[in-house]
């Protein structure tokens, strides 16, 4: 493959990972207001939250780290792939080697990115236990 074709390929992929990012920094946001909104109900109507209500609000910072964790790991590929981009630009010979190394940068940040999502979603996820969240 011509490192013009393969430069098309991956800058494609790179804004629509940049897209993606946006949207979940918009979910980040909505979700940050809907939760202040309901803790400023509680508080007004000086409701005390039962346990179910603090996990709810536990299920919200889940989601929040979750969707942090994948904005680092769609930071990391795209420093990747711009690494990537420069160095075959560069040394057009390059271009096979590079691929794989690349391929595999990926794959370590598919990786710490899985790594991720397992710590944060703790037990959240898992309905067949019966253990509670850790509230922090």
């Amino acid at each position: 493959m011509e490192f013009s074709k393969t430069e098309n390929i991956l800058s494609s992929i790179v804004d629509i990972l940049k897209h993606i990012d946006d949207v979940q920094n918009d979910v980040v946001e909505l979700s940050e207001r809907s939760v202040l909104g309901f803790n400023n109900f509680l508080e007004e109507n000086s409701i005390q939250p039962n346990e179910k209500i603090l996990e709810v609000f536990q299920y919200n910072d889940i989601i929040t780290q979750q969707l942090s964790a994948v904005s680092d790991a769609i930071a990391m590929i795209e420093k990747n792939i711009d690494i990537y981009l420069h160095a075959v630009k560069h040394d057009q010979n390059a271009l096979g080697d590079s691929i794989d190394k690349l391929s595999g940068k990926l794959m370590q940040s598919l990786k710490k990115a899985k790594e991720k999502q397992q710590a944060f979603s703790g037990n959240a996820l898992r309905t067949e236990h019966t253990e509670s969240i850790e509230f922090f």
